[in-house]
């Protein structure tokens, strides 16, 4: 993480070195990144880069942290409206996600370090625990809307939530004009897994619904 004299800065030369770390990342993969290009870019001394952080993986780890946060705080929105409703969460940060079919700006920059970096592991990216609900979401679910009301459940349900969001997102992207009918195919794909796994709607054969 970045030092205190990192946060001591001016916010105009703050922002012009998070400007060119942004430019690098969004670039080149990881293992290409380069110090001098970011410097250059920011117009700072080489030594100055190391006063605010250890090295450039410390810089790397900072950048994904404040794209982590913001896409979790994104879905903690969601889940506040929506009253902890899991199945809310798709349509609604694909609306955020896609404003008229213009790509937001964050999400842009996740795709494009997605692009560079293939294998990356985007579980650990979301949470430091195993499976892919973060704690800091779980806390805002409300378990009475699935079928089984446990983390474990909601870790199946958020995965394939995800999944159709994921689709939507891409889909969008590769046909920015068709942003409306994707929305509506999410939807369609949200109702089918929430009338598969939301409480109150039929019991099923265990052994069919058994994680």
């Amino acid at each position: 993480m970045p030092t205190s004299t990192y946060f001591r800065l001016p916010q105009e030369k703050r922002e012009r070195l998070m400007t060119a770390c942004w430019s690098e990342i969004t670039r080149v993969r990881f293992a290409d990144m380069s110090v001098n290009r970011i410097i250059s870019q920011a117009h700072i001394p080489r030594g100055s880069f190391y006063q605010y952080f250890a090295d450039k993986e410390d810089m790397i780890r900072y950048l994904l942290n404040d794209m982590q946060e913001y896409f979790v705080q994104l879905l903690r929105g969601v889940l506040t409206d929506s009253d902890g409703d899991l199945f809310a969460i798709p349509v609604s940060a694909f609306e955020q996600f896609m404003d008229q079919g213009n790509t937001n700006p964050m999400l842009r920059q996740f795709i494009r370090v997605l692009q560079l970096n293939p294998g990356w592991d985007t579980q650990a990216f979301m949470t430091a625990q195993p499976g892919l609900l973060p704690d800091s979401l779980w806390e805002l679910v409300d378990p009475a809307v699935m079928k089984k009301p446990d983390r474990e459940y909601a870790e199946h349900v958020f995965h394939l939530l995800c999944a159709v969001l994921a689709y939507a997102v891409v889909g969008t992207l590769q046909d920015p004009e068709g942003w409306k009918r994707q929305c509506e195919i999410l939807k369609t794909r949200v109702a089918m897994i929430k009338y598969g796994c939301a409480a109150g709607n039929g019991e099923r054969n265990k052994e069919e619904t058994a994680p």
